[in-house]
């Protein structure tokens, strides 16, 4: 029917457009966090568009079972106001009409939602997860910003490298200020590099052809030296092992019954794909032919709908195992009354039945 084809059309194409505005948002709102804790050191600054990229994909899952879910309201809802819904109901198409297409888009859909949600989410988050486990094992000065000033992250040290050789890694122009309790200190040095120190096996920063200034406010002191060679231990931390959160883990791992924070991860996952179909059949049921029956009720109705239903699954995976219900048990509870909710207004629609009959004045 050309009716269905046209309803799968255009919701696709709105999903294609909400997904994006829906990704730029997220990627904004991510980005000036990821820039924070760049600023902080807690993250490598040259890694933050990947880390950004990966975030990004690790929540694709449900952006995408988001945006679907207002493509098909915005698509229903811009048919009630330009009448095509009345006109159809006038030729005998009714809500159930929609329901083959509806299905159509959500195979497809929850295909790719499960794409996401099982396998590509949780490499996302291993592969930052690796970066960042990278990150905090290296020494101070590694992968440094060149024309920035950064912080050494075991002390007190800032420092400015304003060039480094592409080729030979060798930074030019360097410098190094360190200020605490009244004793500043400054390095500056034409040259420098890492080096590995084969006693300690821990890495030198060794400068050339500089120059050292100490500064004592309490005494009023003041000292230079020049030097040739200067060499200093870089920090680096103790190698510690990568910790994979649940979240992150391969969804073949989560199989182990044991492990009951495992199970509720993979429900957590596969219902994310049920939720798709859920959230279809209540975009249809919150459609009225009618142009007069409170479009945008229905609309805010419909988000307050998928706050709450989000929120609900939120809360069923953070129960305590060991109570009455099992949290994978709430967790398609959940669903399931949402789905006996979504048919029986659906039915509403479709018999064109009022819950609440107005009386006339």
């Amino acid at each position: 029917m050309i009716i269905q084809q046209a309803f799968v059309r255009e919701t696709t194409n709105t999903w294609i457009a909400v997904t994006i505005i829906i990704i730029a948002i997220f990627s904004v709102t991510r980005l000036v966090g990821f820039l924070g804790s760049a600023t902080d050191g807690t993250i490598p600054i040259e890694s933050v568009f990947v880390l950004l990229a990966l975030k990004l994909v690790s929540y694709l899952d449900v952006i995408l079972v988001l945006s679907l879910y207002l493509s098909a309201l915005l698509v229903l809802g811009r048919w009630i106001s330009d009448r095509e819904m009345t006109a159809l109901n006038t030729l005998g198409i009714g809500l159930a009409s929609f329901l083959k297409p509806a299905m159509v888009m959500f195979v497809i859909s929850g295909t790719i939602v499960g794409m996401f949600s099982l396998y590509l989410g949780p490499l996302a988050g291993q592969i930052g997860d690796n970066i960042e486990h990278d990150f905090r094992n290296r020494s101070d000065i590694v992968g440094v910003s060149v024309g920035e000033f950064n912080r050494i992250r075991s002390g007190s040290w800032v420092y400015f490298i304003a060039g480094q050789d592409p080729d030979t890694g060798i930074f030019s122009d360097i410098f190094l200020y360190s200020g605490e309790a009244g004793n500043d200190e400054v390095i500056a040095a034409e040259t420098g590099y890492v080096d590995l120190d084969e006693t300690t096996d821990g890495d030198l920063l060794v400068l050339k052809n500089g120059s050292q200034y100490q500064i004592n406010a309490n005494e009023d002191a003041f000292s230079v030296t020049s030097f040739e060679t200067y060499a200093t231990r870089l920090y680096k931390p103790d190698t510690q092992s990568l910790h994979v959160p649940v979240k992150n883990r391969s969804t073949p791992s989560l199989l182990d019954k044991h492990d009951p924070q495992a199970r509720v991860e993979l429900h957590w996952r596969l219902s994310k794909i049920f939720m798709l179909g859920v959230l279809l059949l209540l975009a249809l049921s919150f459609t009225s032919p009618s142009y007069r029956k409170g479009r945008f009720i229905s609309m805010l109705f419909a988000f307050l709908v998928y706050f709450f239903y989000s929120n609900l699954l939120g809360a069923a995976t953070t129960l305590d195992s060991n109570g009455p219900l099992s949290p994978q048990a709430v967790l398609w509870l959940t669903h399931l009354v949402f789905l006996i909710a979504g048919t029986f207004l659906f039915y509403i629609r479709y018999q064109n039945i009022r819950l609440m009959p107005l009386k006339a004045s």
